[in-house]
């Protein structure tokens, strides 16, 4: 894993250091702040430019060799991402086990 600093990053991006500073700030590019110093790891820029890397708010993109997909597909999403939390209650757990099993 190569480190990067802001001059080397705005080099490798081809990009004015002064807007990739402004993207770091704004959370638009992979890196950190390290006291008064921007730090940015090479393979995270290459993904960043190649789309690989996910915006803010979004799950992590899978890359699957060019083939056709939907948008929706090509997030990663929980299993149970159309619940909220984590607990079902004994009682509903138990049912919807007892339904599975076809039992009365």
């Amino acid at each position: 894993m190569e480190t990067l600093d802001l001059e080397e990053a705005a080099e490798f991006l081809k990009m004015n250091p002064a807007v990739l500073r402004r993207k770091a700030k704004a959370e638009e590019v992979p890196s950190r702040k390290a006291g008064k110093r921007w730090i940015f790891i090479r393979e995270h820029l290459a993904d960043w430019v190649s789309g690989r890397y996910p915006e803010n708010g979004q799950g992590l993109r899978v890359i699957d060799g060019g083939k056709q997909q939907t948008e929706e597909a090509k997030l990663c999403q929980s299993t149970h991402a159309g619940k909220f939390g984590g607990y079902n209650s004994p009682i509903q757990t138990e049912s919807e086990y007892n339904k599975l099993l076809e039992l009365k």
